[in-house]
């Protein structure tokens, strides 16, 4: 494990908070979950499914700090097995979400929780490359401030963006079916990606 850099504090809290930014934004199946529960009322759920996915970028980091994360990035066998697993996590919440579809806005529960966001950031293979890239980079240059500015970033972003597709929701009922069967085209679509590149790594 190498000693964090010392650099000046505005630094390392810009640092932290633009790579929070950057693996919070892009949409992805966190989101898409979070998305959909909000829309639906169930901001509780939303919740759940953001701290859930914090959690597995906090094991995510831990990882990058002892460096097994370049262990497993040795090891393709290993993260294609996982990588199986996630797939099949996607495919599961992808079917699920269809079916609440369509029973309609009001029946059905949004398959949101802790446990859906630490499993689903656990398994990713993408979770796996961000955290190579960037996940001792994180510790070494902008050290433990840098690692606060993260996560309080990444919780405040996860914050809004659930009340703010909850405000949509009350606005626009219509609007929260939609969104659910837009959820099931990038779940399976992200299930099938990965279960892609999963095998792509398990034969290779």
């Amino acid at each position: 494990m190498q000693t964090p850099l010392h650099l000046p504090l505005w630094h390392a809290l810009v640092g932290g908070a633009v790579l929070a930014i950057s693996i919070a934004a892009p949409p992805g199946p966190v989101m898409t979950i979070m998305a959909n529960a909000s829309m639906r009322g169930r901001v509780k759920e939303s919740l759940l499914t953001a701290c859930g996915g914090i959690s597995g970028d906090v094991l995510w980091l831990a990882l990058a700090i002892i460096g097994a994360v370049t262990f497993l990035n040795r090891r393709p066998h290993v993260v294609g097995a996982l990588g199986i697993a996630g797939a099949l996590l996607l495919m599961w919440m992808a079917w699920a979400t269809w079916r609440t579809a369509r029973a309609g806005m009001q029946a059905g529960s949004t398959p949101g929780s802790w446990k859906i966001g630490f499993f689903t950031v656990l398994t990713s293979p993408f979770s796996l490359a961000w955290w190579l890239a960037n996940g001792t980079l994180l510790y070494t240059v902008w050290g433990w401030p840098g690692i606060a500015a993260f996560f309080i970033t990444g919780s405040l972003y996860a914050l809004g963006f659930t009340y703010a597709f909850r405000w949509v929701g009350r606005k626009a009922a219509s609007a929260v079916v939609w969104v659910a069967y837009v959820s099931v085209v990038v779940l399976a679509g992200f299930g099938l990606y990965v279960g892609w590149t999963s095998l792509r790594l398990l034969h290779g």
